[in-house]
């Protein structure tokens, strides 16, 4: 097998499909064109950028409609075809090392297009007697990137590993007979508590598996449980969220169930571990714990599994429930999917993360941008495995650093001058790493919480305050 091939397969097991809209006669039914696009959500206002589809035949052609919001009407720009690495630029040459590059037709966006504060864009795309327009809309509805002026800059340098925070206290612990906890072959790595939340209370529910229960700590009582809320005996939890009027959500596999589909469910359950619905729960990896939105919604982040892109791209948040705490539909799930977390003050986040480099915007109801960060690493930077926060109006962000074998995660609280705080907390801190989200809570108390577990000192929650501080690795940004 060539070079361009086996790229060509890797970026096929890292890309998803696109939304599309397949144009031709109703009667023939063709396969619709599936491209991988992910948008490239930040730009610095006036650069270049290139815009890719890949997952295409050889054959396939088409051409991009782009206009920034000074501009009324739509310019046709060429696609071509060229190498793509879903990164940044100056990651390319460690992403071709790595083979997750491959052909894809690209359309080079010139810097005035980007001269405004949005670039709006969408693509037609032919193979064949196929066609399809991505997104489906067109220019009713097309794709938009947010052109930025200027970035607070926050420049990490390389990173020393082995330097971890200390926590301001334990805020639950419990003993290794007290919790449930295997070692170490089925499964791979072990077992035990994967999940944690924190109530408006200030109380500390861990969620131990093994033992179908949640366990309970009241605030300024880390040494013993004061509550055990038992779960159903044929539900297999891995992840919960404490919601509204005492209801647990939960996400979990129903051991007893022998018919055909997906045994994995979403559940509400009493404050007493009583179901009071279930509803399919989403697909593909999750990237954090189940949360609870500013909106009253239960949400989900997620990405589709092997066959996304890496670095969260293509990553979704997907709201489960309504405010009123009851199932969305389907289609009202992908009608309402977002790939930016909802945040406090009617806040979005934007996220893009590349090997070197991490950019995060927050954008307001009006989708305007009002604060913008750009982060540079000499380490490289890996997923991220949590959902952010605010915090005294800061982001708080949590940041994957990887060399090798070790991997640590670096909880950033960006200011609007830059970092005002940097910590380095356990990346994989519980027995068995079933989840790939990582236990960690930033809480309404403005401190970050991460359950950490081990077989011969059981289970505790480490709890970390966010109170700013000056951060000596800061480069500001005009």
């Amino acid at each position: 097998m060539s070079t361009p091939t086996k790229a060509a397969v890797l970026l096929a097991l890292l890309a998803t499909a696109a939304v599309v809209s397949v144009v031709g006669p109703a009667q023939a039914a063709p396969r619709s064109l599936s491209p991988y696009h992910q948008p490239p959500w930040l730009v610095t206002r006036g650069r270049p950028l290139t815009l890719a589809y890949a997952l295409l035949d050889p054959s396939a052609t088409g051409s991009v409609y782009v206009r920034s919001d000074l501009q009324k009407q739509f310019t046709r720009l060429p696609l071509a075809w060229g190498r793509y690495c879903p990164g940044d630029a100056r990651d390319a040459a460690a992403m071709q090392r790595d083979k997750v590059c491959g052909d894809a037709l690209l359309a080079h966006v010139p810097g005035r297009f980007t001269a405004g504060s949005k670039l709006f864009y969408y693509a037609v795309l032919r193979e064949g007697d196929r066609s399809a327009t991505v997104p489906s809309a067109g220019g009713a509805a097309p794709q938009r990137v947010w052109a930025i002026r200027a970035y607070s800059r926050v420049a990490l340098g390389a990173h020393h590993f082995g330097h971890l925070e200390v926590p301001d206290g334990t805020v639950a612990q419990a003993g290794p007979a007290d919790v449930g906890l295997t070692c170490c072959a089925d499964p791979p790595g072990g077992d035990g508590p994967p999940s944690l939340d924190v109530a408006r209370d200030g109380s500390v529910w861990v969620l131990d598996r093994l033992r179908h229960r949640l366990l309970v700590w009241r605030p300024g009582g880390p040494s013993h449980p004061a509550q055990s809320v038992s779960l159903p005996q044929n539900l297999s939890v891995s992840d919960f969220a404490l919601g509204p009027q005492r209801t647990i959500y939960a996400r979990a596999v129903d051991t007893a169930d022998l018919g055909r589909g997906s045994k994995s469910h979403l559940y509400a359950l009493t404050a007493t571990g009583r179901v009071r619905w279930q509803a399919p729960t989403t697909s593909g990896i999750s990237t954090a714990q189940l949360q609870m939105g500013p909106d009253g919604r239960l949400y989900a982040a997620s990405v589709c599994g092997e066959t996304c892109a890496p670095f969260g791209a293509n990553e979704s948040w997907t709201p489960l429930t309504t405010r009123s705490g009851q199932p969305l539909t389907l289609a009202d799930r992908r009608r309402n999917s977002t790939p930016f977390q909802t945040l406090p003050g009617a806040l979005r986040l934007v996220s893009e993360l590349s090997y070197s480099i991490a950019r995060f915007a927050l954008v307001d109801r009006s989708d305007h941008v009002v604060r913008a960060w750009e982060v540079t690493s000499r380490t490289r930077l890996g997923a991220m495995r949590a959902a952010a926060g605010l915090v005294g109006g800061d982001l708080v962000v949590p940041l994957q650093v990887t060399h090798g074998p070790r991997s640590e995660q670096l909880i950033l609280r960006l200011g609007p001058a830059g970092a005002r705080q940097i910590l380095s907390v356990p990346d994989r801190p519980v027995v068995g790493e079933m989840n790939p989200f990582l236990p960690l809570r930033v809480a309404a108390d403005g401190s970050l919480y991460e359950l950490q577990t081990s077989i011969a000192s059981g289970a505790t929650v480490a709890r970390y305050s966010l109170a700013p501080s000056p951060s000596p690795q800061l480069e500001c940004g005009g």
